[in-house]
């Protein structure tokens, strides 16, 4: 039995049909067992960058996606995009070659405490035996992935290979198909508000009932679209919303002093969530203050994030997905007072919204514009900080073709430019990002691939600073600190386009901001368009937004 045989049965038992791999010595027995198994290998330098790629390909495909390294510090910058899969339930199997035990703590070269590096952060973790008589051993790992895969809630998995050298010893022995069939990506399940009903003896005759529908990358649970159930959507959930620009409201009305008293009107008595975590601080704090009676989660696992504090309690769908029942009067939601309380106070704030001077240039308004331009069925990422808010705050229902995507797991804003990348590597329509200049700056190595995608479109907010400090109630009381989280600079991406052979245009007015939009569009080729704003001009249009 030899190491390349054990490796390529690991690797041939696993499960995905994507691999991203970071070169490495080390790791150039699972390298060579990637590349001649079945599996669609990608090559990423950085592996900080290497890990969000696969994050995209793992968010598109609905696939685990195998992710590899070299021992030492590679596997380290594998974390943060790790810790996002984590937190988002995006599968990821993470293969990190290692050196044997007897190098740990010997003063050799890229050898650092491997096991267990990630413990707090994925649902499982392996070490491979440096035994390479037990290739059983190996293939008994993947069919334990595949199990936790399958039975566990969704996250990246951790293998650690220790490898003795000599390793540059190849051989196909070993190396089938790829059991891609094994992992079957989680289906919908559809619920009605009248079977929890049923299933609760709730009578909703006279009940407030509010569903959310929280980011959705993981486990997948809807709820049906009946009359007179008020339904929001956060935009990472891809779900509908009854209510059009319900963030904006709900952000505009928090603002205000006594603004909670405003939205006392919309108080739930029943609160009805699924999926994860959303972006709408107005949505926490509405519903941390006016706490509903009763709350529950659909989900099939036990763990859940109290974000309302309203200890929800947790119900598997499966449960009820079969109850009919349509014959009780008293299950179903027969009044659409509340429905009519949540359209009124939109439509009033809808009038206010719309009387802002959305034909002035600053980043809430180019945002809004953009949106409007976007072909029907779009796919969009969006980076972290304001970015994230603006489009969340300007989602409506004319906006439900738009598929939207966002790290929102520990939302931070690295690794944005790397997941769009790997989401783009994978389908032939246009992908779209929305990024600010900071993160855009913090995550070039996403542009340093040879593959880099032709259907890649990069929409730079450049305010010359991380212009978020200055929008949000805090960091102006830091005075002269300020600079320290603003990090004030001049940079621009147009030499970086060049660099990467992408398309660049600029948009520095509204005139050269909407003939740039227009061909980035029509672009064939990966391309950014950068628009430079004042951040004066930001400030004053979205201090009149909160003033609304």
């Amino acid at each position: 039995m030899s190491l390349q045989r054990c490796i390529n049965t690991l690797i041939s038992h696993l499960p995905g049909e994507y691999a991203v791999i970071s070169p490495g010595s080390r790791n150039a027995p699972i390298i060579y067992a990637l590349e001649n198994s079945a599996k669609t290998c990608q090559s990423i330098i950085d592996e900080r960058s290497a890990a969000f790629v696969a994050l995209g390909i793992a968010k598109q495909s609905k696939q685990p996606v195998i992710l590899c390294c070299t021992s030492g510090t590679a596997a380290i910058n594998f974390y943060p995009a790790i810790a996002e899969a984590f937190y988002a339930r995006v599968p990821l199997i993470v293969l990190t070659a290692d050196r044997p035990a007897e190098q740990i703590d010997a003063w050799d070269g890229q050898a650092i405490r491997q096991k267990g590096l990630y413990k707090n952060h994925v649902r499982a973790e392996f070490q491979t035996t440096d035994n390479y008589e037990d290739e059983i051993s190996f293939k008994d790992i993947a069919l334990r992935v595949s199990n936790v895969l399958s039975t566990e809630i969704a996250g990246p998995i951790h293998i650690n290979v220790p490898i003795r050298e000599p390793f540059y010893h190849f051989t196909s022995e070993g190396l089938s198909e790829s059991l891609l069939a094994n992992y079957i990506p989680p289906s919908i399940t559809r619920i009605k508000v009248e079977s929890l009903a049923h299933h609760f003896n709730w009578d909703l005759q006279f009940k407030k009932v509010l569903v959310f529908n929280g980011m959705q990358d993981g486990e997948q649970v809807e709820i049906e679209n009946e009359e007179n159930t008020v339904i929001l959507s956060d935009i990472t959930s891809n779900r509908i919303s009854k209510i059009s620009y319900w963030d904006a409201m709900l952000f505009s009305g928090i603002s205000k002093e006594n603004g909670l008293d405003f939205l006392a009107v919309l108080r739930p008595d029943i609160l009805i969530t699924t999926g994860t975590t959303t972006v709408s601080k107005g949505l926490k704090k509405f519903l941390q203050h006016y706490k509903p009676p009763v709350h529950v989660h659909l989900s099939a696992y036990d763990e859940v994030g109290d974000m309302f504090g309203t200890s929800p309690i947790i119900l598997n769908p499966k449960v009820i997905s079969h109850i009919n029942s349509a014959h009780h009067d008293s299950s179903k939601i027969q009044g659409s007072a509340y429905l009519h309380a949540w359209t009124n106070l939109s439509n009033e704030f809808q009038s206010r919204f719309a009387k802002l001077d959305w034909s002035s240039f600053n980043e809430f308004c180019a945002v809004n514009y953009i949106l409007s331009k976007l072909p029907n069925e779009a796919v969009l990422h969006v980076s972290n900080s304001m970015p994230v808010r603006y489009v969340s705050y300007l989602h409506n229902n004319e906006l439900t073709k738009i598929t939207m995507y966002a790290n929102r797991g520990t939302s931070g804003i690295d690794g944005s430019t790397s997941t769009a990348v790997g989401h783009a590597l994978t389908v032939s329509e246009d992908v779209y990002l929305i990024t600010g200049d900071i993160a855009f700056f913090y995550d070039i190595n996403g542009l340093f691939n040879t593959a880099l995608p032709t259907n890649l479109k990069i929409i730079i907010l450049n305010n010359s600073s991380g212009g978020i400090f200055e929008m949000i109630e805090g960091p102006d009381l830091l005075g002269d600190a300020l600079k320290y989280q603003t990090t004030p600079h001049s940079y621009t991406a147009e030499n970086l386009a060049k660099h990467f052979k992408l398309g660049y245009y600029k948009g520095d007015t509204l005139g050269s901001f909407a003939k740039g939009m227009d061909k980035l569009i029509q672009s064939k080729t990966a391309s950014i368009l950068e628009i430079f704003t004042s951040q004066e001009s930001n400030i004053e249009f979205y201090s009149s937004f909160k003033k609304l």
